[in-house]
Formats: C-alpha cells, sequence, structure tokens
C-alpha cells in the first residue's frame, strides 16, 4: 500500500477526521507526513511559533499550560484520533499550551498554512474543519475551566467525625 493511501486510511478512522469525504481526505494526506515522538518528549512549548497540527495515531500527550507559582500544569490528555495543536490554525500560530509525550507517540503531522490555504480554496472543507476546531475548542475550554476552579479552590478542612 503506497504511504498516502496509509495516511488516508489513517485519518478516515480517526475522531477528527472520521466522516470526511474522500477527496478531504486525500487533500490532508497530501499536505501530511508521519511522525514519532519518545517518551517524555516535548513536542511543542507554549508561546511557540509553529504551523504544525497534530492527529495523534498511538500514544498519549499530556497538553500544559505555565501558570506563575505553579509551574506546569496538565489541562487534559489527549490521545489517538484527537487533534492536538490546534492554534497553528490561526494567526499569529502561537501555541497556546505546550505538549509533552506521556507515552511513545505516533502522530499525523499536518502543515497549518497547506491547512488554511485548502480550507480557503474548498469551503466545504474549511466549513467541516472549523466547525470541528470549534467544538474541540469548546471542550478544551471547558477542561481548562476545570482545571482552574480546582487549583484555586479554597483548602477545606476534612471534617471530623463527632
Amino acid at each position: 500500500m503506497m504511504k498516502t493511501e496509509m495516511l488516508i486510511n489513517s485519518l478516515g478512522s480517526m475522531e477528527f477526521t472520521q466522516g470526511l469525504e474522500s477527496k478531504h481526505l486525500e487533500k490532508l494526506a497530501s499536505i501530511a507526513r508521519e511522525v514519532t515522538f519518545a517518551e517524555g518528549e516535548t513536542i511543542f512549548h507554549e508561546g511557540d511559533m509553529d504551523d504544525e497540527v497534530y492527529l495523534v495515531q498511538e500514544g498519549q500527550v499530556a497538553v500544559e499550560i505555565h501558570v506563575p507559582g505553579r509551574g506546569r500544569i496538565t489541562i487534559l490528555t489527549v490521545g489517538p484520533g484527537q487533534l492536538l495543536a490546534w492554534s497553528s490554525l490561526f494567526p499569529p500560530q502561537r501555541k497556546t499550551a505546550s505538549g509533552c509525550t506521556l507515552s511513545p507517540t505516533r502522530a499525523i503531522a499536518i502543515d497549518g498554512a497547506q491547512l488554511r490555504e485548502a480550507c480557503e480554496a474548498d469551503h466545504d472543507l474549511g466549513y467541516t474543519v472549523i466547525w470541528r476546531v470549534a467544538g474541540l475548542v469548546a471542550e478544551r475550554l471547558k477542561a481548562t475551566r476545570l482545571q482552574l476552579l480546582d487549583m484555586f479552590a479554597p483548602e477545606t478542612e476534612p471534617s471530623r467525625p463527632s
């Protein structure tokens, strides 16, 4: 099987890209490549200027933010089929968090500039991608909010039996 066909098959089975038209999967495969990361490897850092987005095939990636006085805090974990580094799709392509692997990870890296161009050229693809990214951003904002509530909740003393 050709490398492009393998990418198309992988893309078609992932949560983020599942159900896309075959022409859209083919387009994504044409601007994508497979990448691997070792356990504990930082894929990108918060604040980096970068133009790649990733679809995780295998492994787990912690999405972390830096909180002054507390260090790096994991706000969620991304696993197989999920999109990572969505902020590369929007100017100025600055990462809003860091991504660090929790296990050996295989992913499909998609060139963000080429994906933006493809979405502009094919509005059906663009519409689908932006709605999926919007849903993802809403989920991640909710996860971040819950993490922040946990972090800043007042400490309560354990109740004592009467």
